[in-house]
């Protein structure tokens, strides 16, 4: 059951298109071997009001969190973590050229036991079984 939230200062949406990176993201975590794709959740949080830095309204920010089962180890945690900053480097390379920009991406990791899962994409899709 990963999630993933990218949060993003309202000022991105003026050089991207918010949508494609989050198709990018999504589909870099959908990637890595131990992500079920059935599970995958990806969303964007837009921040109308924030202060990065100096306040100089030029600034971007895009903080991605993402949340996984921890029981996948270390390794394939920074695995995914890598993946996913790879895909925003790639997408947010022309921004970050042009616009003061912080990105940054972080994995949390989730307690089994803490948690419930109640999905039935599995069962309305024959590729995701």
């Amino acid at each position: 059951m990963p999630h993933i939230v990218v949060e993003y200062s309202a000022n991105l949406e003026d050089h991207i298109d918010v949508g494609a990176l989050l198709t990018s993201v999504h589909d870099a975590a959908g990637s890595h071997a131990s992500v079920p794709l059935a599970g995958l959740r990806t969303r964007a949080l837009k921040r109308e009001q924030y202060v990065v830095a100096n306040g100089d309204p030029r600034n971007i920010f895009v903080a991605v969190v993402a949340r996984l089962n921890g029981d996948r180890g270390r390794e394939p945690l920074i695995e995914i973590r890598d993946l996913l900053m790879a895909a925003c480097s790639e997408t947010l390379s022309s921004v970050q050229e042009q616009q003061p920009l912080a990105l940054s991406v972080e994995i949390q990791t989730i307690d089994a036991a803490m948690r419930i899962n109640d999905n039935s994409i599995r069962d309305h899709y024959e590729e995701l079984r």
